[in-house]
């Protein structure tokens, strides 16, 4: 009886433990299936070594700036792709980075001296107040089929939490250059 106790209090200590790192995940993680996305292609960046878009998905009516007015969620992702003859969001990986010159990349957020934030993040309202989170890791696969139907997955962290958006449908792209205006 001795040996059984001995080897079945530290099980129980271990699942215990697991239970309680599971239950942190599950408050510290939030998935979203976006219904509606949009990118905004602003052209080359300043070197010409990449083309440079804003790409856009939420969960819950916003309006024009992409202020939540109802429960939701949003990322915004501001995406360097390689240089291409379309305004298209290329197919592709898209890692992180601290830097948006690197193609297939997307550049971290970070929160300035007036509280507002600068590159990307997510945003989630529950009530009547939306909380905004830098983008500090992450990764974005974009896969582009027929008639302009996309296939993207945003899997992104930022201090505390984690956050992926998957969405599946047709993208418009707005040409924002001084030639699409």
């Amino acid at each position: 009886m001795k040996k059984i106790l001995r080897w079945f209090i530290p099980v129980v200590a271990l699942l215990a433990l697991a239970a309680c790192s599971k239950e942190r995940d599950a408050r510290d993680r939030y998935e979203f299936d976006a219904e509606w996305a949009a990118a905004y292609y602003y052209g080359a960046d300043a070197l010409g070594g990449v083309n440079s878009f804003q790409l856009d998905l939420a969960q819950g009516r916003t309006d024009e700036d992409l202020d939540l007015i109802s429960s939701g969620a949003v990322v915004r992702l501001l995406i360097s792709a390689p240089l291409a003859n379309s305004i298209a969001l290329p197919d592709g990986l898209y890692q992180g980075s601290a830097t948006p010159e690197n193609a297939y990349t997307f550049y971290y957020g970070s929160v300035q001296a007036d509280k507002s934030i600068s590159g990307s993040y997510v945003g989630v309202r529950t009530g009547k107040q939306t909380q905004f989170y830098p983008i500090e890791q992450g990764k974005v696969s974009v896969v582009a089929g027929d008639g302009g139907q996309y296939e993207i997955r945003v899997e992104v962290r930022t201090d505390r939490k984690s956050f992926s958006f998957s969405y599946l449908g047709a993208i418009q792209t707005f040409d924002c250059t001084a030639k699409g205006k």
